[in-house]
């Protein structure tokens, strides 16, 4: 009678009782889900100092009190973090900038200091009117809008937390017009500013970085640090920045720009939302021809034959379609030569994210210390592993999967606690250039 183990997806031919040894609780664990951008602010004008903020586009301004903006204000910082929104669903900031907090004395005793540094703390003021029920309403404005309200108090004690300003001080409340708060300061960012975050952004869970800086120096620091997530981490990222020829599949190089709303944006600008679309992209997707959500023209358009360098130089820009639109030309990232472990598709970024995808399934599936390395344990490392294949050639981001060889223990470097795989993997690529031949009769 025949016997042994069998692969669903396979079958067998002959009859028999076959039987595989698996626990219930090894099941494919899926990916996290896509759609995280980091955006350092550097030199913003309020806010905690070397914090991370996580913003989401199901309610942008959440945090709007630590920003002290809208992200629909008019203000360069928010527009990196409005531009990325257009396609990611979490934001990651980080505040270099602020220094020290504006601060008022109100009165004889009351002192008023400003949650954060910065220049926009500046704009704070205090106002302290008599109220016709008794004691004092103590209102905090930013600019002309109310961000704080206590009605009827009548000591300093009295004086509630809020996310704006900080009272200080004893005695009776007296009344006060409005005193603007003075001082706040920023601190001009740096290098040193720039490596202090590469070195704690290794913390976050991300998807793409939107390198906010055009200095040489910080631009060298990022592409060395995007090496080592992915290659020493084990991290899927990739950093987008502008007009930097980094030759590396972690890098995608931005070299032009849009009109939104009539404002010419600078190619680093443009990198955020470059950084949306690429971190919200699936592994079945690719960004060639994609619209730039609200362009209207291009800054720095391209001719045909700066097109063709461009490309072959592996660079993302701008282009415009036959309507008219605003599109990605090529949804490549920086990579142009090809060493022996890699091809030109390494230069596609949909098929990096298929790797990456694939590697963040290995990640998840296979923590250390979960199998036993022996004959059962590696049927059920196969058995795993082949699921995963079959997941990603369903959704059509992998083909031609060969089950029987393409996810395979290798037994004879595997011993004691180490063990060796062979896998194969053949990522879909998006038909990007279609070539006719029309015969006329």
């Amino acid at each position: 009678m025949a016997g042994g183990t069998f692969d669903r997806l396979v079958g067998k031919v002959r009859p028999g009782t076959y039987i595989n040894f698996e626990s219930t609780q090894h099941n494919v664990v899926g990916n996290n889900a896509r759609g995280i951008v980091v955006i350092p602010l550097l030199g913003h004008d309020y806010g905690p100092a070397k914090e991370f903020l996580n913003l989401y586009s199901s309610a942008p301004d959440a945090e709007i009190s630590k920003l002290g903006y809208s992200v629909y204000d008019d203000n360069d910082n928010m527009l990196l973090i409005r531009e990325a929104f257009k396609h990611a669903r979490q934001v990651i900031v980080y505040i270099t900038g602020p220094d020290k907090k504006a601060t008022a004395t109100v009165g004889d005793a009351l002192t008023v200091t400003a949650k954060y540094g910065g220049t926009l703390g500046n704009s704070l003021k205090v106002v302290i009117a008599n109220n016709a029920a008794g004691g004092f309403d103590v209102s905090v404005y930013l600019g002309t809008t109310q961000v704080f309200l206590q009605e009827g108090a009548t000591n300093i004690s009295d004086l509630a937390e809020n996310d704006y300003v900080t009272f200080s001080g004893e005695g009776a409340l007296t009344e006060n017009a409005g005193t603007n708060l003075t001082g706040g300061s920023n601190s001009e960012s740096n290098a040193k500013d720039f490596t202090e975050f590469l070195d704690s952004v290794e913390k976050q869970i991300f998807n793409t970085l939107c390198v906010t800086t055009t200095e040489e120096s910080a631009l060298t620091a990022a592409i060395t640090k995007v090496k080592y997530l992915r290659e020493e981490a084990g991290r899927g990222v990739q950093f987008v920045m502008a007009d930097k020829t980094a030759d590396y599949e972690g890098v995608i190089n931005v070299t032009n720009s849009v009109v939104i709303d009539g404002k010419k944006l600078s190619h680093m600008q443009a990198c955020a939302w470059v950084a949306g679309i690429s971190a919200s992209a699936s592994e079945i997707v690719s960004n060639t021809y994609v619209p730039y959500d609200g362009a209207t023209d291009i800054v720095d358009e391209k001719t045909h034959e700066e097109a063709v360098k461009a490309i072959k130089n592996g660079e993302l820009f701008f282009s415009k379609d036959t309507s008219g639109k605003v599109v990605v030309e090529y949804d490549i990232n920086s990579l142009v030569t090809y060493p022996q472990t890699k091809d030109k598709s390494y230069s596609k970024n949909r098929t990096i994210r298929v790797f990456d995808s694939f590697k963040e399934s290995l990640q998840n599936n296979f923590p250390p210390n979960k199998f036993d390395n022996d004959e059962s344990g590696w049927l059920v490392m196969e058995g795993i592993g082949k699921a995963i294949l079959g997941q990603f050639e369903t959704e059509g981001a992998i083909t031609n999967v060969d089950y029987d060889n393409d996810f395979k223990v290798d037994k004879s470097l595997t011993s004691g606690d180490e063990t060796y795989f062979i896998v194969g993997l053949q990522p879909v690529d998006s038909a990007e250039k279609l070539f006719f031949t029309v015969k006329t009769r």
